[in-house]
């Protein structure tokens, strides 16, 4: 019987943490700063890092930052204050609303602050509507190649410039204070481009879990006893006024992280026809070929 050549991700989270724990004390003090700053999200991916971060410097050095606009769901601000309190360490809070509002980001896309509960609701489901043409399944493929001023266009610089102005919100807050500034993605994100290209949680001085699936990241989350309110959400990248779960979007992160895993070392993807059904599988693959240059940019003559 022929053996199959798939590969499985192995996860020891104890051993995971103790290596990120050591990548940020060591980079911190490799390039001379005295603590972190870290943008606080109140999803999985950034509890989890300042978790670690806080495992490895102690709260002292670390200072967590939620950013907030018009569009963010107060559920995620109230997750991240009530992570910072039982991590204990301070949350600073900006609101970001008048800056995007000054940069023109809200005239992106005709939703503007609607009055009255039932007319914005209607707006909203419009915008899903026009954003999600094909239910969820080809979103992240039409966002890789939008159509010249297409919906899906549009709602990228909408919620792309949001993480972008984050980031250096971020970044004045860190050089100001000598502080590390430290990225959130996770491996799956990376090689699907469902991530903002030089947004808050790809521009930074450090990405200590960039190399950790998804899926991984939750058994890690689970070992470092991040609270259940947050490991058990939806994976809400909460920058349109709609509701969109990166978990549906992907396909499951169980199977898109097997998948994924593989494609990146050069299993052929036929391998994995005979497991998973062929259309997730050319999905996939079709999501992790059109966001290379996301992964290899900027380009620049040799």
């Amino acid at each position: 019987m022929m053996r199959s050549k798939l590969l499985y991700l192995q996860t020891n989270p104890s051993m995971l943490c103790e290596e990120i724990e050591e990548f940020i004390r060591t980079s911190m003090n490799n390039l001379n700063r005295v603590g972190v700053g870290i943008g606080l999200s109140g999803g999985l991916d950034s509890s989890v890092v300042a978790t670690l971060a806080v495992r490895s410097l102690g709260k002292e050095k670390v200072h967590l930052l939620y950013l907030p606009e018009r569009d963010s769901n107060p559920l995620h601000r109230y997750h991240a204050k009530k992570l910072a309190q039982l991590l204990g360490v301070s949350l600073s809070i900006f609101n970001l609303s008048s800056m995007l509002k000054a940069a023109r980001t809200y005239s992106i896309l005709p939703l503007g602050l609607i009055p009255g509960r039932k007319l914005r609701t209607m707006v909203v489901e419009y915008f899903r509507g026009k954003l999600l043409k094909y239910g969820d399944e080809r979103t992240l493929m039409d966002r890789l190649d939008p159509e010249e001023n297409s919906w899906t266009a549009r709602a990228n610089a909408y919620g792309m410039t949001k993480h972008r102005i984050r980031m250096a919100w971020l970044y004045q807050f860190a050089e100001t204070r000598k502080l590390l500034v430290v990225g959130c993605i996770n491996r799956t994100e990376y090689l699907t481009g469902s991530f903002s290209k030089w947004g808050i949680d790809h521009c930074a001085d450090i990405i200590p879990v960039i190399h950790i699936f998804r899926t991984q990241l939750e058994k890690i989350a689970e070992f470092i006893q991040v609270p259940d309110f947050i490991r058990n959400k939806a994976s809400d990248p909460d920058l349109y006024p709609a509701k969109i779960n990166k978990d549906t979007l992907l396909g499951g992160f169980t199977i898109a992280d097997h998948i994924l895993h593989n494609l990146e070392n050069n299993i052929d993807k036929k391998e994995l026809y005979g497991i998973y059904n062929r259309k997730i599988v050319d999905y996939l693959y079709a999501l992790y070929e059109s966001s290379k240059h996301m992964r290899e940019s900027p380009y620049h003559l040799s």
